[in-house]
């Protein structure tokens, strides 16, 4: 199956398991974003997620996969789930942006291969963890920009309310602030509701609307 025909499949899941009202219109994934930036001194090296899934989601994507059937989700049993994310999410560069400042339209950053993955689940949420590896480190001397959103809006992400971004390996002098995703007026909301839950893709003017879902993290080492 392609990366595309499985988002599609996602929207026909979601639609079974959610009520109509709330699959009509877009997001059709909510999901708790906590991130970790690692570095090397004042270099950026990786980014570590762990993005918690809404309940509605959860269930659906973990149906059938207790194979013990002991009732108990294991790592083990949710481990072909997690390659099938993090594949997945590649073609959409993992809805993550990372550049210095001054170079947004040039120099975002590759990732390389999620390292480290895994899904977990506690009160009936999924939680996917994994690795990114940057390829060419980000320098916070010239302070670094993280960037976390669906630019097309089918998945809702925003930073958790409980230690939502950590730096581990940091040096001193480090400052780190925090940009939530701001909410969408209600005409911008009532416009996508009226796209079908099978197409991913907004028309270009909703597009414009829906970059002020990104999350920031804004990360400047001295």
């Amino acid at each position: 199956m392609t990366r595309s025909a499985l988002l599609c499949c996602l929207a026909a899941m979601l639609t079974v398991a959610m009520p109509m009202s709330r699959v009509e219109a877009h997001p059709h994934v909510w999901t708790a974003v906590k991130t970790e930036l690692i570095m090397k001194g004042s270099l950026v090296t990786a980014v570590r997620h762990h993005w918690t899934f809404d309940e509605a989601f959860s269930a659906f994507a973990s149906q059938g996969l207790d194979e013990d059937g002991d009732g108990k989700l294991s790592r083990a049993e949710l481990q072909p789930l997690a390659q099938v994310n993090v594949e997945s999410l590649e073609e959409y560069g993992f809805f993550s942006d990372l550049y210095e400042h001054g170079t947004e339209e040039t120099s975002k950053r590759t990732f390389g291969d999620p390292k480290d993955y895994f899904l977990t689940i506690d009160n009936a949420q999924l939680t996917l963890h994994f690795t990114l590896p940057v390829l060419v480190p980000v320098d916070a001397k010239k302070k670094a920009l993280l960037e976390v959103y669906d630019p097309s809006f089918f998945v809702d992400f925003a930073f958790s309310a409980n230690e939502p971004v950590k730096l581990v390996h940091a040096p001193a002098g480090c400052k780190m602030d925090l940009k939530m995703a701001q909410d969408l007026d209600s005409d911008t909301m009532d416009a996508l509701a009226q796209i079908p839950a099978d197409q991913r893709e907004l028309p270009q003017e909703l597009m414009k609307l829906t970059v002020t879902m990104a999350n920031e993290v804004s990360l400047t080492c001295k």
